[in-house]
């Protein structure tokens, strides 16, 4: 019985070695890139739908059906994209050459090299690309609410914190302070949404965000007590009421800038509800728990929420 199962296995790992080597085999092949990568079947769907940038080529996996289809559907839309089969292995190896970020990437057996995407200057100029321009009344007024990303540099933390936005109905994200590139890899961990959003960015926020209070935005910065605010309240506290309303928020390590934060109405933070050290639950109090805050992305997800959700 027992040598019946060990023949046994060793057939079922000999087909599988089979299989994985029929369709996943890595070959030298030559592949020219022309713009960025975009990796995963939402990102590459998405930027099909939203037309923003040019699509050059489609590289796939013709063992991944819906690789293939989104393929097919491209060339379908336009003729001018071109397509190239490749296995899983060097579809692989592509993503980890173009993003070294981290050494797996789930691609889903498509990538697409496309146009790369700039974010929109609001107080400056780039000279190269003279269709990226902002306007006010084109670009926020009648908004409603809108985030603005100070000093974020995680790909991850930038990928995950607009896929909430855009779930929660936010269209227009502000970059603000250091920033990273609108890059595939950011695409894949907002799972698409950076396609389909109006994504600016601006080099001085606080004459931005004095200029919008005086178009009677409310300004709110996600941040724990500060002396450099005026107000501070729990995020339960607080609701975005009937003025547009511009969230502020910084990233984990250096937090949002004092001359920031002096520009704010409101600070708002999370409070706490731990099982403590005393055996008591304590409100906001993280310095008596073991764990003090959340990630970023975590707790703008639950910021928007809460706002957009209480607006009269």
């Amino acid at each position: 019985m027992l040598q019946n199962n060990i023949k046994f296995l060793r057939n079922l790992i000999r087909q599988k070695s089979s299989y994985y080597n029929r369709h996943n085999a890595k070959k030298d092949i030559l592949i020219e890139v022309q713009g960025d990568l975009l990796y995963g079947i939402h990102p590459v769907k998405l930027a099909i739908k939203a037309k923003r940038r040019t699509i050059h080529k489609i590289f796939y996996n013709k063992y991944s059906e819906k690789a293939v289809e989104l393929a097919e559907s491209a060339v379908a839309q336009n003729a001018a994209v071109k397509m190239q089969q490749i296995s899983r292995a060097n579809l692989d190896e592509l993503t980890r050459l173009a993003f070294r970020y981290k050494d797996h990437h789930v691609h889903q057996g498509i990538v697409a090299d496309v146009s790369k995407m700039y974010p929109i200057p609001i107080d400056y100029k780039m000279p190269q690309f003279p269709e990226l321009t902002y306007d006010y009344g084109r670009d926020l007024e009648g908004e409603k609410f809108v985030l603005l990303m100070y000093n974020i540099l995680d790909p991850m933390n930038v990928g995950a914190m607009l896929r909430s936005a855009l779930y929660f109905g936010v269209t227009k994200v502000i970059l603000a302070g250091d920033r990273q590139d609108l890059s595939g890899m950011i695409s894949k961990t907002s799972s698409g949404a950076l396609e389909m959003m109006s994504i600016f960015a601006l080099r001085n926020p606080v004459t931005f965000l004095q200029d919008l209070k005086e178009k009677n935005w409310q300004i709110l910065a996600l941040s724990t007590p500060n002396p450099s605010l005026k107000d501070t309240r729990q995020l339960n506290q607080v609701g975005s009421g009937d003025k547009p309303t511009i969230l502020v928020i910084g990233s984990e390590g250096i937090g949002i800038p004092a001359e920031v934060l002096q520009c704010a109405d409101t600070g708002i933070y999370i409070p706490s509800l731990q099982q403590c050290r005393n055996d008591t639950i304590v409100e906001n109090d993280p310095g008596e728990c073991f764990v003090d805050s959340v990630n970023v992305s975590v707790a703008t997800g639950i910021a928007i929420h809460h706002l957009v959700s209480t607006r009269s």
